[in-house]
């Protein structure tokens, strides 16, 4: 899935507007959005960086009866992932805060069935120049060590953490989390083709001790093709599917 040239992305069931957003709509948000579930319906959802507010809405879309908090730093993105949420119907129970995740885990007395992050990454590579992109990309607004306090704190004792890195960075993420306590309940490798390298990791954690369930998922086939995985995951959303 190419990133769209449009300022919007139009999904089956809502539409994202991000012209003013760091990140745009991606298959990596896409991919752990369809992924997120739980076997229970949940009653309360957080999502952490929320950006346009693409996981919330697809949350809300899955999860019509749950309540949503969608955390956001950048200011831009705050008000495009709220003006999101309100041209859609689907955002009648997302609400969306303009705060660092740091000091909404300390005052929140909320807790979580599901929380969702589409998580900073990179920490020790070449930063961009532009101060969005840095907080969108990298740690130095939220670290690993802050995410997992802030999540420890929030999430519910049967609730279940889903999110998304690079494989490297999945595996430092998970070190942490398991020093809390936590374990892995699920781990999809994503790749872009058979033979390609794994280029993300989708996992699902939980305070209860698990057999950890790990499958691949292959974007595309030989012919270029989208796989019948792929696409069985994303019809839900994707307009094209």
């Amino acid at each position: 899935m190419k990133r769209t040239a449009n300022t919007f992305f139009q999904f089956k069931q809502f539409r994202i507007e991000q012209e003013r957003c760091a990140m745009k709509v991606s298959t990596d948000a896409v991919v752990l959005g369809s992924l997120a579930a739980l076997k229970s319906i949940p009653e309360a959802i957080l999502d952490i960086g929320t950006g346009t507010g693409v996981l919330a809405l697809m949350m809300a879309q899955k999860y019509p009866q749950a309540t949503i908090d969608a955390v956001e730093i950048d200011q831009d993105a705050f008000e495009q992932a709220t003006k999101n949420i309100a041209s859609n119907k689907l955002g009648l129970n997302v609400n969306v805060k303009h705060q660092k995740f740091q000091h909404f885990a300390i005052a929140e007395t909320q807790q979580y069935d599901l929380i969702i992050t589409n998580p900073p990454y990179y920490s020790g590579q070449l930063q961009s120049s532009k101060q969005n992109i840095n907080l969108a990309r990298h740690e130095q607004g939220l670290n690993f060590t802050d995410l997992w306090a802030g999540i420890d704190r929030l999430l519910r004792d049967k609730g279940v953490l889903w999110l998304i890195l690079p494989a490297y960075e999945m595996e430092a993420f998970i070190g942490l989390g398991i020093e809390k306590g936590f374990y892995v309940d699920s781990k999809t490798l994503l790749q872009d083709r058979e033979t390609s390298k794994v280029h993300r990791v989708i996992a699902s954690l939980t305070r209860r001790p698990v057999q950890t369930e790990v499958r691949t998922l292959v974007i595309k086939d030989a012919t270029n093709v989208y796989t019948p995985e792929y696409i069985d995951l994303l019809k839900e959303y994707m307009l094209h599917f």
